[in-house]
């Protein structure tokens, strides 16, 4: 039955898609975060649903009045240049069969953030986007913070099976990431109800993170903790799921969570911490002795390359770090261009908050760009100890955090007459060939 109600569902929207492609990138976006046919039970967990979407959505987007044009950037050139990076080192990789199936699945993620860039171009889309990754992966946050609840703590929290976020550490950096745009929506929604509810959402994602037994996720959440904090407006909310949520860490979660919890003062003396710490030295030897090109996607899975450069009696694993999985994988080249990605889209958040601040009808943006960088906070924390380098909502978030800065851009850029307030609170208009963008109010 959920097969066909899925089929239905997808099959249903393509029409709409060929009309409006945002929203084929809209339903690409929650088939890939949410996983809806992993949820099934029969020819709908293997169809090629995602790639179905994906090239309908292409379509739709060449044949469109929909402007084609990528918004140059600084992050869209760094974006192309990665991919390129990595194409390259894929040709002299280690694992080249394994290295090119992870290659063209990084490719056709990095296409899609492409069109992200195009095709989420005013306030609107952006806030729709947003929604559509609370929908996807909140799903699961409420969904996991229930389950602990009704099970004392005692089981743990997993994504759905054959999934980016499968594993338990994948899921609570992906909840992780999506806490604050619960939050930015909390903000800029209209009805009590939504508002009421984002703020029992992001209690029970919390509690979902906690129900995971990720350390890595744990000390995510406390620094995603403090850092909605200080870059939340009305903080109250927030202090409030905070402290429930340590309520429930403290007084709800069984022992054998807070032994878990308890080995981070010595993780390295643990065997899950040691052969973090293993990969690591392994990343870094590979990098050391290839440091242009690395050794390529997937190179952990070459047993001759761990006898030679990893610890000795090591244990070959995948590399627990965005960071160390990069520079092992793309050697320094590429580890530069990854830092760069970072650091291009905090700065590009930075501007809009910059710019915005004191502008009341601006409130959404400088919001906006306040969650998305405590989303990329949670991504930079919680990927320090997880292999999720090539994650796709990380590189959405990017390009949100580059497709926000240009609409400032652009609208500074207009001459004051050109702007046309509209009723709604933070509505405005451009004439001429700028964008439209309509308040939005949910």
């Amino acid at each position: 039955m959920r097969d066909i109600a899925l089929a239905l569902f997808i099959f249903g929207m393509i029409p709409y898609t060929l009309m409006r492609p945002y929203v084929g990138l809209l339903v690409w976006s929650w088939l890939g975060y949410m996983n809806p046919n992993r949820l099934c039970y029969g020819f709908a967990i293997s169809f090629p649903w995602v790639e179905l979407v994906a090239i309908v959505t292409l379509l739709s987007l060449l044949f469109s009045k929909e402007s084609k044009k990528i918004p140059w950037s600084t992050t869209s050139v760094l974006l192309v240049m990665f991919l390129l990076w990595t194409g390259l080192t894929t040709f002299f990789a280690v694992v080249p069969n394994s290295a090119w199936e992870k290659w063209l699945e990084f490719a056709k993620i990095l296409v899609m953030v492409f069109v992200t860039l195009v095709l989420i171009n005013n306030r609107e889309r952006m806030h729709w986007l947003v929604w559509m990754i609370v929908v996807s992966l909140g799903f699961y946050g409420v969904k996991g913070g229930l389950f602990t609840i009704l099970h004392g703590g005692g089981n743990h929290v997993f994504g759905p099976p054959a999934s980016f976020i499968a594993d338990n550490n994948a899921l609570a950096l992906a909840l992780c990431m999506t806490l604050p745009f619960m939050r930015y929506l909390q903000l800029h929604s209209s009805r009590k109800l939504v508002r009421t509810g984002l703020g029992f959402g992001m209690l029970l994602t919390g509690i979902a993170v906690l129900g995971t037994y990720s350390r890595g996720g744990l000390i995510a959440l406390v620094i995603v903790a403090g850092a909605l904090f200080l870059k939340s407006r009305g903080r109250l909310a927030v202090v409030l799921v905070i402290v429930a949520v340590g309520f429930t860490a403290y007084h709800f979660m069984p022992a054998q969570w807070t032994d878990r919890m308890d080995t981070l003062h010595h993780a390295g003396q643990t065997d899950s911490g040691e052969t973090r710490i293993q990969s690591y030295e392994f990343a870094a030897s590979v990098a050391a002795h290839r440091p242009l090109l690395g050794g390529g996607f997937n190179v952990y899975q070459s047993a001759s390359l761990w006898r030679s450069y990893g610890p000795e009696d090591a244990i070959p694993r995948a590399i627990h770090s965005i960071y160390f999985r990069v520079m092992g994988e793309q050697g320094f080249p590429g580890l530069v261009l990854f830092l760069m990605l970072l650091f291009v889209s905090w700065r590009n958040c930075s501007r809009v908050r910059k710019r915005t601040r004191d502008i009341p009808d601006m409130k959404w943006a400088f919001d906006l760009a306040s969650m998305l960088q405590v989303s990329l906070v949670a991504f930079m924390a919680a990927g320090a100890f997880l292999p999720m380098s090539y994650f796709d909502l990380a590189y959405q978030v990017m390009a949100l955090c580059a497709i926000l800065e240009l609409h400032m851009r652009q609208r500074a850029s207009q001459p004051a007459r050109e702007l046309h307030y509209g009723s709604s609170p933070g509505a405005f208009a451009v004439s001429g060939n700028a964008q439209s963008v309509a308040g939005v109010t949910t």
